[in-house]
């Protein structure tokens, strides 16, 4: 089993064995990316300190608030000094880099995860500490990270720790409902939610489209299938068709979604196009706010005729509490390479406890560190109209800590789009998906 994580895990690299292989896997790029660290690092402490100087690794798309997090951190600790180097990328791309400097044992002391699937690939090719022992003797209360955490262990062992709560939802522009004076969504059902997309879409008198719904091309999670307590791994795959069956009809029937094609043909962005004013309603996770904070604050001009809520994801026929795709999942790991771990772990807790869920929620993120005072001032930050409804669902993780769930991941995303993209049908999708999860199962 691990063997086979592995392989996926660190694909078109030179693997021995464990991320402590051989020194010649990472290539330039990763040799780019420290050598860029360490000279960021003698640039913040005029080369040298007497702190223990952190090295950890993070997406682009983080830098907005975890730099603040950062300086923060840096300010108040008396004994280490961290050094941030964001990766202009994102999902695999992102993974590939990390994979490649654990391969190549570049200088990481930290370095996160953006889901929780990602974070079990690490478990289980033992690229990371054990932070278990360090968690028991520290003040930080993982009670509030919810029950769902506790599925994140391994044999009772914890190797990561989450910063910031996902929760999906759906995001609306309450102008588009005023101009069409339809009443701003609430609870309701997908078949309704289809309805509803359809009637709002429509060409506008200068050629431009104002589209109903939008789900963005790389927005893999199957939710409809989750909210019914399924998954990619569930071998009832019923659910899982229901959903596809639904985005079909979103992109290719009822056309009220835009299309995979137009979506990359025209490298539309997702929140910009959303900020313009040209979507009526979003299906996404709570990140969409944290996003829209960040483009606005570079770019006010970037608002069309725009004003946000969000309400309660649509649920299937037959499931009557509010439910969604979400939990603690991103994380923090510490490197089981580094020489520096309880310096790795004096960061990963002020990251992860109430000091800095602060400045996480001040960048428009739920912290995975969640008490009635940080929940007051996430409400009071975002003044987002709705978000208590986010707030209020359950969550449900998209899949468990089952180490095939990377790959029949995978292998759901791509099956689904060639069903998208009109190349299959939604029963030929589902039917080679199963093929193709029994072989790696």
């Amino acid at each position: 089993m691990k063997k086979r994580i592995l392989a996926a895990l660190l694909a078109g690299l030179c693997v021995v064995g464990t991320c402590g292989c051989g020194q010649e896997a990472g290539g330039e790029g990763a040799k780019t990316l420290q050598d860029e660290t360490k000279a960021a690092a003698e640039e913040t402490t005029g080369g040298g300190t007497e702190k223990t100087e952190l090295v950890y690794y993070t997406w682009g798309d983080e830098e907005g608030y975890m730099s603040k997090v950062i300086d923060a951190f840096n300010a108040q600790s008396e004994t280490t000094h961290v050094t941030a180097t964001y990766i202009p990328s994102s999902g695999t791309d992102y993974d590939e880099k990390i994979v490649s400097m654990l391969s190549s044992q570049a200088e990481m002391d930290l370095f996160s995860a953006s889901n929780l699937k990602s974070l079990v690939k690490y478990m289980d090719a033992d690229c990371l500490a054990d932070m278990s022992e360090a968690i028991e003797n520290s003040d930080l209360d993982i009670a509030r990270y919810g029950t769902s955490f506790l599925s994140t262990s391994k044999e009772g062992k914890f190797y990561g720790l989450p910063y910031r709560y996902s929760t999906m939802a759906l995001f609306y522009n309450k102008k588009i409902f005023d101009q069409e004076g339809i009443p701003y969504p609430e609870q309701m059902s997908w078949d309704e939610y289809a309805q509803l997309a359809k009637r709002l879409t429509k060409e506008r008198e200068d050629g431009t489209m104002q589209w109903g719904g939008f789900l963005p091309d790389w927005l893999g999670e199957p939710i409809l299938t989750v909210q019914r307590g399924s998954n990619v791994m569930d071998e009832d795959t019923s659910a899982l068709k229901e959903w596809l069956g639904l985005m079909e009809r979103f992109y290719i029937t009822d056309k009220s979604h835009m299309s995979f094609e137009e979506m990359r043909s025209t490298s539309t962005d997702w929140i910009k196009i959303f900020l313009a004013g040209d979507v009526a309603m979003l299906p996404n996770g709570e990140w969409t706010i944290g996003n829209a904070m960040q483009e606005i604050s570079n770019d006010p001009d970037i608002l069309g005729d725009f004003e946000m809520g969000v309400t309660f994801m649509p649920l299937p026929e037959g499931v009557d509490n509010p439910v969604t795709v979400g939990g603690p999942n991103t994380f923090i790991m510490i490197n089981q390479n580094t020489e520096k771990f309880d310096s790795a772990f004096e960061f990963a807790e002020f990251l992860c406890g109430p000091k800095g869920a602060s400045y996480l929620i001040e960048g428009g993120m739920i912290p995975a560190y969640l008490d009635e005072e940080t929940i007051q001032l996430y409400k009071e930050t975002v003044g987002v109209d709705g978000v208590e409804d986010m707030l209020a669902a359950d969550t449900l993780y998209e899949g468990g800590t089952d180490g095939d769930f990377s790959q029949v991941d995978t292998i759901w995303r791509e099956e689904k789009e060639l069903c998208l993209i009109g190349e299959q049908t939604v029963d030929q999708s589902i039917e080679n998906f199963e093929k193709r999860r029994a072989d790696v199962r």
